[in-house]
């Protein structure tokens, strides 16, 4: 069937390093992904940002330290610089944009 797959599942890595997640889906129809963060100190979730198609966006606060690549029909990466204040759950998701 159709799922969402994010890799890796855990990672815990010394401050500094360049970090990548990988987010990719099998629905067809679906044009988006999106990426999310929830830190330590605020649960909520945050929007880091989405690709539209082959389209990236990252939301103003986390331009600095975020890259987004990949196309929203297939899959996506996530790049971050690894060090406290980006130690977070992060989520993807998958979404049929119009």
């Amino acid at each position: 069937g159709s799922k969402v797959l994010q890799v890796p599942s855990a990672l815990l890595e010394s401050p500094n390093v360049t970090v990548i997640l990988k987010c990719s889906h099998t629905i067809s129809s679906y044009n988006t992904i999106l990426w999310y963060q929830q830190s330590i100190a605020d649960t909520n979730l945050k929007l880091i940002g989405f690709v539209f198609y082959k389209n990236p966006t990252v939301e103003d606060q986390f331009k600095e330290h975020f890259e987004i690549r990949g196309d929203g029909e297939i899959e996506a990466s996530l790049q971050l610089l690894s060090g406290p204040e980006n130690s977070a759950v992060y989520y993807c998701a998958a979404s049929k944009t119009q």
